[in-house]
């Protein structure tokens, strides 16, 4: 029996490859507010520098030639790299110039899904626009992993990072450098304001990459063989937010003492 075909519907295009997107009234604004409202305004005012992309490619060369194509970016790709980028500085933490938000576990980053709700763009159509940033060296991304107390490990959403040059691109770099040291010191005393607890440790050194020499040499010492400094401090800190977060009124200590513990035993076993 012949299935009947279905009628042929002719889509109407509305601008771009069927994305809405006009060439001459581009959508440059997220379509809705955040609840970020102390960003500093070196983030306020770059989000509106970078917006001369749009209109003059040369700004940013490295994403114009992002497709490997000698022709100029076209227009609806402009726009969505832009709204993506416009996103992400909308969460940038200054101190690290890492895309996410500070919890009671540490620093969160932010997932694609969360942050395309704010620009209005298809899912592909922003997994295409953040490939291009990345390629272009205007931002980062790193995949995170956490350790389970199984010795399995966990996924966590991407580390997106912006690029100091992006800033420097628009007339920013020594403003950077001395907004990310007031950043950092503000980070500092919120730390210290805490009470020196196992999560404003853990953010800390996570986000200003400052450790106490004696602190490190003592961990040092009650590394297990076979691992090389840098792995067993990622995997120790991934391992100390998730006890925190798992046993919140645990004693600092205690999580200390069982985080080693979990360590040893996996890596001897």
């Amino acid at each position: 029996m012949a299935v009947a075909k279905r009628p042929y519907v002719p889509r109407l295009n509305g601008g771009g490859n069927f994305c809405g997107h006009r060439p001459d009234v581009p959508r440059l604004e997220l379509v809705k507010p955040t609840t970020n409202k102390n960003r500093p305004k070196i983030l306020t005012e770059l989000q509106s520098r970078i917006r001369q992309y749009y209109r003059a490619p040369r700004y940013i060369p490295s994403l114009n030639s992002a497709n490997g194509s000698k022709r100029q970016q076209r227009s609806e790709r402009r726009e969505a790299c832009l709204l993506m980028q416009i996103a992400i500085l909308e969460y940038t933490d200054l101190a690290s110039l890492r895309c996410g938000v500070p919890t009671a576990a540490g620093f969160m980053s932010l997932t694609l899904d969360y942050l395309v709700q704010y620009t209005g763009l298809g899912m592909r159509r922003a997994e295409r626009a953040i490939a291009d940033l990345k390629k272009a060296n205007v931002i980062s991304v790193s995949q995170a992993r956490q350790l389970n107390e199984d010795g399995s490990w966990r996924g966590l959403p991407a580390v997106k990072a912006v690029s100091p040059l992006l800033f420097a691109i628009f007339g920013f770099a020594e403003r950077l450098v001395h907004e990310r040291e007031r950043a950092t010191k503000r980070l500092a005393k919120k730390a210290a304001k805490a009470g020196g607890t196992l999560t404003s440790w853990a953010r800390n050194a996570l986000v200003i990459k400052k450790r106490d020499k004696h602190q490190r040499r003592r961990e040092e010492k009650k590394m297990p063989s076979g691992i090389d400094p840098d792995t067993y401090q990622r995997i120790r800190t991934d391992l100390l937010i998730a006890l925190k977060q798992t046993y919140p009124d645990m004693p600092a200590d205690e999580v200390n003492a069982e985080a080693n513990r979990i360590i040893i035993t996996r890596f001897r076993a």
